[in-house]
């Protein structure tokens, strides 16, 4: 009791206390707020950064372990290919040589046998010599057939000539040119006989041959002797007898001959160069200044209201306007006759030399003076 007395008789003072001290938490409370914060962020730091180097230190362990596991499997599958593969390529070696003897035994044996060989190629030597011989017997043959065809021939063709030469042959009173006295001891001789026999034999030869071929003669109906007609072998006319396109052809074959024996000039042939253009003429108005006739004021319609005006209205018609009213007025005359006698109005248009209408039309600029008078004509 007496503690609760001392202790309520201090309550102002504890108070006092009590408000100093909240004052100086208050006061510091962001500096032990950022004290601990501090503190908790080292503490828990550490600790994470511990935690993390145990579990570094254990995935590197087992990385460590699994990559040499799978490693020394991978080095002893690649150990086991390669002694596989170099197994293997002994055997094919051995396999090889193997197959190699056994299939030149086999081709020395069965396929390609020496001394069957030598033996075809023995047979095919004596073969060819024989084809040889052969073919040089044939030749031989075939040369005496075409010499001995040949002087046939030869003889035929001779045979053929003197037959038609009888009239060189000699007579009892006449030699004949082959027989000449002069060349007596040595006469022309043709194959070894001379012509003189030649052309006698062939006179006989002719002489049996016109008369074994005599046709004989018969008898018409009025007993004179003519030679006998050989009856027609169809009773079909010229035109049925012959081919269906016989006028066809004949004038195809016509047109083809006329293109051979054609020599026409070298105009005629339409293939060759070029055609030159002819050189070019310049025409009669060459060096005449041109003259633009809407500029010229003769070939204006209407009359200018004043003195040197001119009218804007082309003039179109062929015949009337203000020139003549029965003359066109383009003709040169009608245009003097208007300027010099009047027009349909009976107006005469003075210009000077100096200033025309020509002169405007061409575009002179320089103005030359003088001035255009209207004057009325006078009856």
């Amino acid at each position: 009791m007496a503690d609760f007395a001392k202790i309520y008789a201090h309550i102002p003072a504890t108070m006092a206390l009590y408000d100093a001290l909240i004052a100086d938490a208050t006061e510091n409370a962001p500096i032990e707020t950022s004290s601990s914060t501090k503190i908790q962020k080292v503490r828990r730091g550490a600790v994470v950064r511990a935690l993390l180097t145990i579990k570094r230190n254990a995935a590197t362990n087992i990385e460590r372990v699994f990559r040499g596991s799978v490693a020394r499997n991978f080095t002893n599958e690649t150990r086991t290919a390669k002694s596989r593969r170099e197994d293997l390529a002994v055997f094919h070696y051995h396999a090889m040589i193997l197959q190699r003897t056994f299939r030149g035994f086999y081709s020395r044996r069965y396929y390609h046998d020496y001394a069957a060989r030598k033996a075809y190629i023995q047979s095919v030597v004596e073969k060819g010599n024989r084809l040889r011989e052969t073919l040089a017997v044939n030749l031989e043959n075939q040369r005496i057939e075409e010499e001995t065809r040949m002087l046939e021939k030869e003889q035929e063709e001779f045979k053929k000539v003197t037959s038609n030469l009888h009239h060189l042959l000699s007579t009892k009173s006449m030699p004949g040119i082959y027989n000449s006295p002069y060349v007596a001891d040595a006469p022309p001789t043709a194959m070894g006989i001379p012509v003189e026999e030649h052309l006698r034999a062939g006179v006989k030869d002719l002489l049996k041959t016109r008369l074994t071929g005599k046709v004989k003669m018969t008898r018409d109906l009025n007993g004179t002797l003519r030679i006998p007609i050989r009856p027609p072998t169809t009773r079909r006319s010229l035109q049925a007898t012959g081919p269906y396109d016989a006028v066809e052809q004949a004038e195809k074959m016509e047109a083809k001959l006329g293109k051979k024996r054609w020599a026409g000039g070298a105009r005629n042939i339409l293939g060759g160069g070029k055609v030159k253009d002819p050189p070019y003429q310049r025409g009669v108005s060459e060096g005449t200044p041109f003259l633009d006739m809407y500029k010229n004021p003769f070939f204006m319609r209407g009359e200018p209201e004043k003195a040197g005006e001119k009218t804007t209205v082309p003039f179109y018609t062929s015949v009337g306007g203000n020139k003549s009213s029965v003359q066109p007025n383009g003709i040169f005359d009608v245009i003097l006759d208007a300027e010099l006698e009047g027009d349909v109005n009976k107006k005469v248009v003075l210009r000077t030399m100096k200033k025309n209408a020509f002169s405007k039309s061409l575009g002179a600029e320089s103005d030359l003076g003088g001035e255009s008078l209207i004057i009325p004509e006078t009856s």
